[in-house]
């Protein structure tokens, strides 16, 4: 009990349940670890920190986004299918059927194939659109669908006061069957686009369907009866 530690070594108190008293205590004496043996441990340990912290499992934070290295988005391209007064797509009203089978690089079948006027449907084109040929030539385009948008965002369901202020030049007439609606005309006065049209249907204030194309062929009311 009353030696000294020795020198460079770690004195330890425990209880030591032998002897003639149960609360007698010893000291024992444990060498001390040296310098040189506590240095590579220090480093040992120090290596393995990061690499605990790297565990699976373990939480993970991004860095946070700088938003001035944010580049904008690019715009999205244009529908494949938007009407223009001159055409649709990659397809020009005038333009051969062969022009425009190659163009699709669809068939085209022809309905009925051996009229000098008929309607065809683009495989890849949506629900509700339909091409009209006639001697052999795409004069129109037939729309009845919503979703289906001319270059100016008009479509089927769209108020008449929608398509009023898409295009502030546009002419009205009576339907000629439908009491409660009217025909909505888009006309090109220069150039070429003289003889090409763009009319919407209406039914009470709404458009109902659309049509574009080439005189004659546009303004007809039962298509190609």
């Amino acid at each position: 009990m009353g030696q000294p530690a020795w020198p460079g070594r770690l004195t330890f108190a425990i209880f030591d349940s032998v002897g003639p008293d149960s609360a007698g205590r010893r000291l024992v004496e444990t060498p001390a670890i040296s310098g040189a043996f506590m240095r590579p441990c220090l480093l040992l340990f120090a290596l393995l920190i990061p690499v605990a912290a790297c565990r699976p499992g373990a939480p993970h934070r991004a860095p946070a986004a700088d938003p001035g290295s944010a580049m904008s988005s690019p715009p999205a391209p244009a529908e494949p299918w938007t009407v223009r007064l001159d055409g649709l797509g990659p397809l020009t009203f005038g333009m051969s059927l062969a022009q425009a089978r190659a163009a699709l690089g669809d068939s085209l079948a022809v309905t009925p194939p051996t009229a000098t006027c008929g309607f065809a449907v683009p495989r890849e084109a949506p629900a509700g659109l339909r091409l009209m040929v006639e001697q052999g030539k795409v004069v129109r385009v037939d729309v009845d669908s919503g979703g289906i948008r001319t270059e100016a965002g008009a479509e089927v369901g769209m108020g008449e006061a929608d398509v009023r202020s898409r295009y502030p030049g546009l002419s009205a007439q009576p339907h000629k069957y439908d009491s409660t609606g009217r025909y909505l005309i888009v006309q090109d006065h220069d150039g070429a686009d003289s003889a090409r049209r763009l009319i919407f249907e209406t039914d009470a204030g709404r458009v109902a369907r659309y049509r574009a194309g080439i005189m004659p062929a546009v303004e007809y009311v039962e298509g190609c009866g």
